[in-house]
């Protein structure tokens, strides 16, 4: 009897020992030496993402039409706030183009910026691949600029989650340096070129 009660209580314990969990991020851990002064400023307005991957945990494609919710692999921060955190940092670092939030300049228009990340797919030994709708405005006096683009991206990641997690690193730094050109060129009085599919 006392050998079949040790039995279950080390059951029930192993049962309740908590899974270690671990948590990722869309920002690089080794960057590019930050720009000493930006040159250029923006608002980045709004980050939407799809709601099935609005979640803490990881959402990977296992395969073929099934999504899941790795338990154990989460993100640092809402996945929103990632992707604000990798753009704005791609943004500093490779383009000099610095995002402001409340501030106003009379000098000069700053152009308005905002995203929706229509699809994220990521699938566990193969890629990720992002589909984004982005979007720049600027304010004149006279008349309302606006332009918008459409861009698929593609990562191969024949790895684990980590692969996984480095190719979303890789897409949205594309996706950020697409994004800076546009409010650069918006900025400096030129018409921005949506890039090639």
């Amino acid at each position: 009897m006392k050998r079949y009660t040790l039995v279950i209580a080390v059951a029930l314990l192993a049962g309740c020992a908590s899974t270690d969990l671990r948590y990722h991020t869309l920002q690089p851990a080794i960057g590019h030496p930050e720009m000493s002064a930006s040159k250029f400023r923006a608002r980045l307005t709004s980050v939407q993402i799809p709601a099935e991957v609005d979640t803490e945990q990881l959402v990977v494609r296992a395969n073929g039409n099934t999504l899941i919710r790795e338990s154990e692999d989460r993100w640092a921060a809402p996945l929103a706030d990632e992707i604000r955190g990798a753009l704005d940092n791609a943004w500093r670092q490779d383009y000099g183009l610095e995002d402001v939030q409340g501030v106003d300049d009379a000098s000069r228009s700053i152009p308005h910026v905002g995203v929706q990340i229509q699809k994220l797919d990521a699938a566990v030994g193969s890629h990720v691949e992002l589909v984004a709708n982005w979007w720049v405005s600027l304010d004149q006096a006279q008349a309302a600029k606006s332009w918008s683009c459409q861009r698929v991206y593609f990562e191969h990641a024949e790895g684990g989650i980590d692969d996984l997690v480095d190719a979303q690193q890789r897409v949205f730094r594309s996706l950020a340096g697409d994004m800076a050109l546009s409010a650069v060129a918006m900025e400096s009085g030129h018409v921005p070129v949506c890039p090639d599919h």
